[in-house]
């Protein structure tokens, strides 16, 4: 029953160890994607920024002097460019957020996992423990009777031999 039990064992640790690697693989899967969405964050951060004195600029520079229309049709058209580079980096921050989002929860079911795996395995070792405990006291106790039988049968034999 021991042997068995040390072989379960055996699984349950494997089973716990590749829990603990999902586990870590899971959390560099989540830091991977930390690291992309704040990227993206500053990506867009800077592009908007960027942007804005741009436009600021361009628009300063039609105030500041006698244009051709074909000038200012030229200026909204970049403008427009721009608001639509913005969209698309706020798509990308989205898309980051996402997969930030499903990193974490495969982290979380991960560590979940990895957690089960980890109780299993301590039930069993308690299991083989008390199983362990249980063989050497019943060990102790043949024994214990296999020396009291042996001083009964001497002590028989004793008072045998003075009676006779």
């Amino acid at each position: 029953m021991i042997e068995v039990l040390t072989d379960l064992l055996r699984i349950k640790v494997f089973r716990e160890q590749q829990a603990e690697r999902e586990l870590m693989k899971a959390r560099l899967v989540l830091k991977e994607a930390d690291e992309a969405l704040k990227n993206e964050k500053l990506s867009l951060k800077n592009f908007v920024e960027e942007s804005i004195e741009r436009e600021k600029s361009m628009y300063s520079d039609l105030c500041s002097r006698l244009v051709f229309l074909k000038e200012i049709e030229s200026v909204r058209l970049d403008v427009d460019l721009m608001k639509e580079q913005s969209e698309k980096l706020k798509k990308r921050v989205e898309a980051a957020e996402t997969a930030r989002l499903e990193a974490a929860e495969r982290e979380e079911a991960s560590r979940q996992a990895y957690m089960l795996a980890i109780r299993t395995r301590e039930k069993f070792d308690e299991l083989k423990k008390t199983l362990i405990e249980e063989h050497e006291q019943q060990i102790t106790k043949i024994e214990e009777l296999d020396m009291e039988e042996s001083a009964n049968s001497r002590f028989i034999f004793r008072v045998v031999s003075d009676m006779e």
